[in-house]
């Protein structure tokens, strides 16, 4: 593997009031959890934590982050307890551990004792850092198994068109509008947060909901999104999910700026409201609406739009967006592919799972991460939520309405 530095997007962060507005959410008090990260599960004996400290002081260079960084703080082990739990535990640890160096908020972690033959990898970064399209990069450059090779250069988009850049004003409007409207009454969870998370995951082949996408003239992000609507339905501990008008919609990261390709330093992103047909009982035609919305978020001018508008505020005008959004949704979401030669030492994981944070007024958040052939949906969730270890179950089940279950089910925890 090449040391040669990696070109990674070094530019000052490109919303840094974002970036200041989430460093202020991790001291408010909230317990927020704002880290995430991805997880390989390999099979094998584990490497000793000497081999992994110096695979990554190795493959410093490569990342947006100071090549003399110690990679002993950084680089950290952990052997859980054997037992029929293990597995469940040590990935509940990784949504639970604190970062063992604040002033510079990434690690890497290397989690066995579950198994003679499964342990971990795992990076992991606050999001006032990093958003997850980084982590997803930083997570191929450390654990790639072919080398990495720069990104090749990607020109800048153009400047939208005067009518298209007017066009996309007048979307990201009329849709700020809306959070101006009441607010649901009805609270996402009637117990006390225990502070303490649980990680739920389950694996499915990515071609059912492929299939299941074009069938209905959609996108995977639409029969994802889908499917989490119908598990809401059914882990819905208050009622929020049926109150009529008011009723909750999802909070969808929307990436903006130009994409170089390359891992970069802070977030390029905003959430965006996505409506939620609650009242639409057949969940096909649930995805196809559902993607009338997420359409509207696609084109270059939209997103150019909402650039104009989340440059121009600062750490108060975006908390203040932020809390307008969350106030009005039940659940946020994203999608993350993650590169296909993930591995570590010339093994492949035997699947990628992906870890979310969790703001303190969400009482789970799930991600979808699509690796080669697999898609693990994983929800980080407080322990108090009731059914927090059933809730990656409520997808696939949800998912089984919208695509045919296969033969023989894949392996789940």
């Amino acid at each position: 593997m090449p040391t040669t530095p990696h070109p990674a997007d070094t530019a000052r962060p490109a919303f840094p009031a974002l970036d200041r507005h989430l460093r202020r959410m991790a001291h408010d008090g909230s317990g927020h959890f704002l880290l995430s990260g991805l997880v390989l599960e390999l099979a094998g004996p584990p490497p000793t934590i000497d081999e992994l400290r110096a695979h990554v002081r190795e493959r410093l260079p490569l990342l947006p982050t100071p090549s003399d960084a110690p990679v002993e703080r950084h680089v950290r082990e952990l052997r859980v307890t054997p037992g029929p739990h293990a597995a469940a535990a040590a990935h509940d640890e990784l949504v639970n551990r604190p970062l063992a160096c604040p002033e510079e908020p990434w690690d890497v972690w290397l989690v066995h004792g579950f198994g003679t033959d499964r342990h971990l990898l795992c990076y992991r970064a606050h999001h006032a850092l990093h958003d997850g399209l980084t982590v997803a990069r930083i997570s191929r450059l450390l654990f790639g198994t072919a080398p990495a090779t720069p990104a090749a250069p990607r020109p800048p988009a153009p400047r939208p068109p005067f009518g298209a850049r007017v066009a996309g004003l007048t979307r990201v409007t009329r849709d700020a509008a809306q959070l101006l409207r009441p607010a649901p009454r009805r609270p996402l969870l009637d117990l006390p947060r225990k502070n303490e998370r649980l990680l739920a995951s389950t694996t499915v082949p990515v071609g059912r909901l492929r299939s299941a996408a074009g069938r209905l003239g959609c996108s995977v992000l639409d029969v994802h999104l889908a499917a989490l609507s119908r598990a809401a339905e059914r882990f819905d501990p208050t009622g929020w999910t049926g109150e009529g008008r008011r009723a909750r919609g999802f909070g969808l990261p929307v990436a903006l700026g130009q994409d170089t390709g390359r891992p970069y330093v802070g977030n390029r992103f905003t959430i965006a409201l996505v409506p939620v047909p609650w009242r639409e009982p057949d969940l096909a035609r649930r995805a196809q609406l559902i993607a009338r919305h997420t359409a509207r978020l696609k084109p270059r001018s939209t997103r150019w739009a909402h650039e104009v508008t989340l440059g121009r505020l600062g750490p108060r005008g975006v908390s203040a967006l932020s809390d307008r959004v969350f106030a009005r949704a039940g659940l946020q979401t994203t999608v993350v592919t993650a590169a296909a030669d993930l591995g570590y030492e010339g093994r492949e994981p035997l699947r990628v799972t992906p870890i979310s944070c969790l703001p303190a007024h969400l009482p789970c958040l799930p991600a979808l991460v699509v690796w080669r052939s697999q898609a693990t949906c994983a929800f980080t969730a407080d322990a108090a939520f009731p059914e927090a270890r059933e809730l990656a179950e409520h997808w696939r089940a949800a998912l089984d309405e919208l695509a045919p279950v296969p033969a023989q089910r894949d392996q789940d925890r």
